[in-house]
């Protein structure tokens, strides 16, 4: 069978010590991979491409668990972080996921989440973007933010983007973002000062009034 689907996808083959050997292309750089059976459809990969994976997914991990490290000192200056033990763990099962936990703000959002037993999915794709937090039972996307506003340009991206995310999920959805240093100072009071907000905009809603979408301060 792989013979065939070598000949038909034009995949070089020769014999080596009277065994068949195929050299389909790697998927990320082209160069010939040596392999003693052929799958039509296959991803190869060529020894440099898989130890610069490798290396890029060590890298990934040591970051995410500086990330992890950092969360839990700042957290336990703030409250008992016997608390979070369970999500502790979570996190620490789940480093060296791609794009997961990227700052110690993200962490420490994640570690308080799990701790009050909020349902979250974290980094998800939305068109060509990626939010932060999907909490789908408060119907809350949690956006965090290092910096209130980078310039006129950076905020008319923000609004523009923040549209086209809310009218993916439907208008009964909220967007919310919290900036970095309330998460810093404030991460065990996070659930009540998205509640506050939700709040706030309901009863702006109702009067045809009109709330930012970012908090600034806790309630």
């Amino acid at each position: 069978m792989s013979y065939y689907e070598a000949l038909a996808d034009n995949i070089r083959i020769s014999k080596k010590n009277g065994l068949t050997i195929y050299y389909p292309p790697c998927h990320i750089c082209g160069a010939s991979v040596e392999s003693w059976n052929y799958v039509s459809g296959l991803q190869y990969t060529c020894t440099a491409c898989r130890e610069m994976l490798i290396d890029s997914h060590n890298q990934t991990s040591n970051k995410q668990q500086d990330c992890l490290n950092h969360a839990i000192k700042r957290i336990s200056k703030i409250t008992d972080i016997s608390k979070y033990r369970h999500g502790i763990q979570w996190v620490q099962d789940n480093i060296g996921k791609s794009g997961w936990f990227q700052s110690t703000e993200e962490v420490m959002v994640t570690l308080e989440l799990i701790r009050r037993k909020v349902k979250a999915h974290h980094q998800v794709k939305v068109y060509n973007y990626v939010v932060d937090f999907v909490l789908p039972e408060m119907k809350v996307i949690l956006e965090i933010d290092g910096k209130l506003y980078h310039g006129k340009e950076k905020k008319q991206y923000e609004t523009i983007r923040d549209e086209l995310i809310c009218e993916k999920f439907g208008e009964e959805w909220e967007l919310i973002r919290i900036d970095t240093e309330n998460i810093n100072t404030n991460v065990t009071r996070l659930l009540s000062a998205i509640n506050a907000v939700l709040r706030r905009r309901k009863r702006n809603k109702e009067g045809n009034g009109h709330d930012g979408n970012r908090i600034s301060g806790t309630d």
